[in-house]
């Protein structure tokens, strides 16, 4: 664990139903701390300006903060950022309770999601192991 965070990172493509799990970056850590500030790093490198706000290339990023997961009082922040269908530009928003650390318990620091799915489906994250599953 380096700067607070797991190490690790996944991105699911619901269009393909493909799940990859990434090492984290110790230097983007470093330069953009928690939550808003790698959720907006990843944004930006990841998504061209002209997509469109319900495109299936505009992601949901999801990020824990840096103290998710620790014995920190109150430490349980979840950052959003994706594009505003209201303004077209980028917008985050932060939701407190158990989400983040859990997902930090199951061993990511960040979680994209991509595409879209044609059946209605659900992520099933335990213990490192991510799945897309049938919400029929």
């Amino acid at each position: 664990m380096f700067y607070g965070r797991t190490g690790a990172d996944v991105k699911i493509d619901l269009s393909s139903g493909n799940v990859e799990k990434e090492e984290g970056n110790p230097e983007e850590y470093k330069a953009f701390l928690g939550g808003r500030g790698t959720c907006t790093k990843r944004f930006w490198d990841e998504v061209e300006p002209e997509v469109p706000p319900f495109s299936e290339d505009n992601p949901l990023i999801f990020d824990a903060g840096l103290l998710c997961g620790t014995v920190a009082p109150g430490a349980n922040r979840t950052t959003l950022v994706t594009k505003s269908p209201q303004t077209g530009l980028l917008t985050y928003s932060a939701a407190g309770g158990f989400w983040a650390p859990e997902l930090k318990r199951a061993g990511y620091d960040s979680l994209s999601i991509y595409g879209k799915s044609l059946d209605p489906v659900y992520l099933w994250i335990d213990n490192g192991r991510v799945e897309i599953r049938d919400a029929n």
